[in-house]
């Protein structure tokens, strides 16, 4: 009787400490906790908190500052919007709600990726994507503000990209007068192959990184490419010669996709 009482002693013991376990998360048999009053370990990092196997208990796991998605006043998210804002993000994608739409909608994709597939797609970008070069931890930066704007349970799929293809094979303007330095993705799909200049893509939206007074609109663009260096004197790029007709097909093929 005594060996009986002794094993249901140890059982409800053994259920009390799986129960408290449960309710703070088995992350805590490893790992000290912080800023708990942000919620458990999994509301900021993720993971599974209940699996005792580190394989599954890290699956989909959030380290360092792509954590601080959850936490609102974090300095971490506040460079991660200059970030944002100054690699032009929104010129191609939609994050926060805001964006053309030339690239994936980040709003509803960005959860669906593991902390090692978003460092890749910015260190390793597509094709029309530039190249940003930047370093682990900014990547992780970036990803924390994309992680807080994006919703991690959508309403609805993410948005197929159509490019606005014409019947006719004829190579684009940009890509004729501009694609041997630059290199853009328009409503028609990427243009150009250049590298020597900077990539254009969302040049006449809201969304390109120049100051808020130098939007690129026709007058702007007709000015520089007659003569860059009247708006910008240290430049190297050489004037470009081109006709009205020229200028307004350059304009409408750097433009975006119109809305859904």
């Amino acid at each position: 009787m005594a060996t009986a009482r002794v094993v249901l002693i140890a059982g409800l013991l053994l259920t009390y400490a799986l129960a408290a376990a449960a309710q703070e998360g088995g992350c805590v048999s490893c790992h000290e906790t912080h800023f708990t009053r942000e919620g458990r370990c999994a509301s900021c990092h993720r993971g599974d908190p209940q699996a005792v196997r580190e394989t599954l208990a890290h699956h989909g796991l959030l380290r360092g500052p792509a954590a601080a998605w959850r936490m609102p006043g974090s300095p971490i998210l506040t460079r991660g919007r200059a970030m944002r804002d100054s690699l032009g993000c929104r010129r191609c994608h939609t994050t926060g709600g805001r964006g053309e739409r030339l690239a994936i909608d980040l709003d509803t994709a960005v959860w669906e990726r593991s902390q090692t597939q978003l460092r890749d797609a910015l260190q390793k970008p597509a094709a029309s994507m530039p190249d940003f070069a930047l370093t682990t931890a900014q990547c992780d930066t970036l990803a924390a503000l994309l992680l807080h704007d994006g919703d991690p349970h959508p309403a609805q799929e993410t948005y197929q990209v159509r490019f606005q293809h014409t019947a006719s094979d004829t190579v684009p303007v940009f890509t004729r007068l501009c694609g041997d330095c630059h290199r853009a993705l328009g409503r028609g799909g990427p243009m150009g192959s250049g590298r020597d200049g900077p990539d254009l893509s969302g040049l006449t939206g809201e969304f390109y990184p120049v100051p808020i007074d130098a939007r690129w609109d026709a007058e702007r663009l007709e000015k520089w490419l007659a003569n860059p260096r009247s708006l910008r004197p240290a430049t190297t790029m050489p004037p470009v010669r081109v006709n009205r007709g020229e200028l307004q097909a350059i304009l409408r093929e750097l433009s975006g996709l119109p809305a859904r």
